[in-house]
């Protein structure tokens, strides 16, 4: 699996494609440091972001890998392992900028009376985010959506919905994050909680596609036809 892990990462780093959604955070995130706002405000707004973001790269990546080079690595390591791979460094990329975003905002936003609660909260926010833009990224990334229409319809409908939609467990925990400025701030741990179910959905979905489409691929390759 590690083997695995530094492909992708090279993959995703040599290929550029990292650029459009990270750019696309970061603007997001530095056009809202005006020094003005609350930490947990902004803290709540630095996770909300991440999750097009998020579905963004991980929709970046999955498109990038030729599928000759998928077809040799799940022959030589099964056709789930490459799935969840390519699925894991996105989302350490995500949580990797939305902990930067936070020590900005930290720097930009001042300290709050009740720091412990706000950043707890609004880290705690950026996981959920995280995750919630890891499975809709997964839903909405090949082999499930292939090509760039629907999945561009997929990602910003999904997004739009997931931030929206008070049922969704990334809105309970940025409406957690803005109000932990005041004394009614409580830890987003139900959106947590909520989050994984979701996301264990999401990659599990994809891993199986993958996995059906890499044993068709070598059920093909064995028979000498063309996949179909």
């Amino acid at each position: 699996m590690t083997a695995l892990l530094r492909y992708y990462g090279a993959l995703l780093l040599r290929s550029q494609r990292w650029l459009p959604p990270v750019l696309f955070y970061v603007g997001l995130v530095a056009i809202s440091l005006d020094g003005q706002s609350r930490l947990g405000s902004q803290l709540g707004w630095n996770a909300a972001v991440l999750v097009p973001a998020l579905a963004w790269l991980t929709r970046s990546l999955l498109a990038a890998e030729p599928p000759a080079a998928r077809a040799c690595l799940a022959a030589a390591t099964g056709t789930r392992r490459p799935q969840y791979a390519a699925l894991v460094i996105p989302l350490a990329v995500g949580l990797l900028l939305v902990t930067l975003a936070a020590a900005v905002s930290l720097l930009v936003c001042g300290v709050p009376e009740n720091l412990s609660l706000v950043l707890g909260n609004g880290l705690t926010t950026g996981l959920v985010c995280a995750l919630t833009g890891s499975a809709l990224g997964a839903a909405g990334s090949p082999p499930l959506v292939r090509t760039t229409a629907a999945a561009a319809g997929t990602l910003v409908i999904g997004s739009v919905l997931l931030l929206v939609v008070s049922a969704s467990p990334a809105n309970a925990a940025v409406r957690a994050a803005f109000s932990s400025d005041g004394a009614d701030g409580h830890f987003p741990l139900l959106p947590l909680l909520a989050v994984l179910p979701l996301v264990v959905a999401g990659w599990w979905a994809s891993a199986r596609a993958a996995g059906r489409i890499g044993a068709g691929t070598g059920a093909d390759a064995g028979t000498g036809q063309e996949p179909g």
